[in-house]
């Protein structure tokens, strides 16, 4: 009797801690299938999705020289899209275009270190025919996004990106939003 309860608290304990590692495995997968996927788009020169079924595609990545941190920004700014990475929201979402580029990601995940980027920051922008851009941070606002929408200038030589705030208490849905406008240097 004890040597079945015994196997039984193993089977339970060996399924719980599969079923605890499944989001982290997932999401450490995705992040692999997006680099590789981003990669393959530049060398290829054409829109390669990170899964056959994805809705997006990579194209662009930012790099924050001073934190060193990387983001692959992907095409889109639906929930689904930035549940896997940042996201360039439409019709801002060109990198070669007469308007700004907008990228808004998660303040708990792809976005979580927005708020050691400081004024004067550079940051790197990576396009998808592999042409790289340097952009000066310039301003970091925090707006009432209340009305629905947020007041973005036609200014082809900014870079925006956009989060939640505050990043403390992640818990609650905010009207606010972290508002980092960098240009092009």
């Amino acid at each position: 009797m004890q040597s079945i309860i015994k196997t039984s608290l193993l089977v339970i304990g060996s399924l719980l801690c599969l079923h605890a590692s499944w989001l982290p495995a997932k999401g450490w997968l995705s992040q692999q299938l997006i680099s590789y996927s981003w990669h393959q788009s530049i060398d290829l020169k054409q829109k390669i999705k990170p899964w056959p079924w994805a809705d997006t595609y990579p194209i662009a990545e930012l790099l924050f020289q001073r934190l060193n941190k990387r983001v692959v920004v992907l095409n889109g700014g639906d929930a689904t899209t930035l549940a896997f990475s940042a996201g360039a929201i439409a019709p801002f979402n060109q990198t070669m275009s007469k308007q700004p580029l907008v990228v808004a990601g998660h303040r708990d995940s792809h976005f979580s270190f927005l708020d050691e980027v400081f004024i004067n920051d550079i940051i790197s922008l990576t396009d998808e025919s592999g042409q790289n851009q340097r952009y000066h941070v310039e301003t970091i606002d925090i707006i009432d996004d209340s009305a629905g929408y947020l007041p973005i200038l036609a200014n082809d030589s900014q870079l925006i990106l956009i989060t939640c705030y505050p990043f403390t208490n992640t818990s609650i849905n905010s009207n606010e939003r972290y508002v980092i406008t960098a240009l092009k240097i």
